[in-house]
């Protein structure tokens, strides 16, 4: 079967589950993500390297099981978001630090602001649930093929979203077009897909470990003169979201800014994903030498 024909299955299989009750896709979803951690594909095996890296050891089979129980929780709730009400997307969010929440809402007012997050948790509920609050989410993803990324683009502007093709030429100006519109920019930025980010030192239990973070979040909080914001989110009792906000980060001008901005970012993310490793949903190679 061709590529091509893998990915063009995909999109009625999203339709269906959209619709699939948590009673049938959760048994289901632990039984299919037992069987892939007992073989585990490449993806698979490369969380269990990059969990290593963060954790200082190697997670055991159950260890593993766990954690991509959260990625299909996550798959599952991006999927099914749109049909969820408004009562029941507040209930699901837990809001760590309400001041921090506070804060965004503020720099929201008196003009928009840019917010960062790694890969963790539910980056969708976190921006359903800002949109019901007032918070409109512009943001940018994945150009997936077969008309799955209009797909997710529907789903994500029935709740609110503005949502731009990383593909797209002038998606860096359309985001700092909505910025100066005085929306909030979300974007995911941990892993730096070009390799010639920003430099900073991401913490591991071994020591510092050089890496480069994506200059997006920064830049365009930095040329628009508006604050940026670290978000992470992780799932805890009765699949119900976490969020929590570091404070306001003001980014002055000149090149060292951007990087201390970046590096006030990557010591956030890196702590709270040692606090919550199950949560980083990192499926591709991260750190330099780590490969599965």
């Amino acid at each position: 079967m061709s590529r091509h024909h893998r990915h063009s299955n995909l999109l009625p299989m999203m339709r269906i589950g959209s619709h699939l009750p948590a009673w049938f896709w959760r048994p289901v979803g632990r039984l299919v993500v037992a069987f892939l951690t007992t073989f585990p594909p490449r993806h698979m095996r490369q969380w269990q390297l990059n969990y290593a890296v963060m954790t200082g050891h190697r997670p055991i089979w159950n260890t593993t099981r766990r954690a991509f129980g959260r990625w299909v929780e996550n798959m599952m709730c991006s999927l099914q978001l749109d049909h969820w009400s408004e009562k029941k997307i507040r209930s699901r969010v837990i809001l760590e630090n309400p001041e921090g929440w506070a804060g965004v809402h503020r720099a929201f007012q008196e003009g928009g602001l840019v917010a960062a997050l790694p890969h963790m948790g539910s980056w969708d509920l976190v921006g359903a649930f800002a949109c019901l609050d007032g918070l409109p989410v512009s943001s940018v993803a994945e150009a997936l093929p077969d008309g799955q990324f209009e797909y997710f683009r529907s789903l994500r502007e029935r709740l609110g979203f503005r949502i731009f093709s990383v593909r797209y030429r002038g998606v860096y100006n359309k985001l700092a077009d909505d910025l100066d519109e005085g929306r909030v920019i979300c974007l995911v930025a941990d892993r730096d897909f070009s390799r010639r980010g920003l430099p900073v030192h991401w913490d591991t239990p071994d020591g510092p470990r050089d890496q480069t973070m994506p200059p997006g979040p920064a830049l365009l909080a930095q040329q628009g003169h508006r604050p940026l914001v670290g978000v992470v989110t992780w799932f805890g009792p009765r699949h119900r979201l976490h969020v929590l906000v570091t404070d306001l980060i003001h980014v002055g001008s000149g090149e060292q800014e951007l990087v201390r901005a970046s590096q006030q970012l990557a010591d956030f993310f890196s702590r709270q994903i040692s606090d919550h490793p199950l949560d980083w949903l990192m499926l591709q190679r991260f750190f330099r030498g780590v490969t599965a």
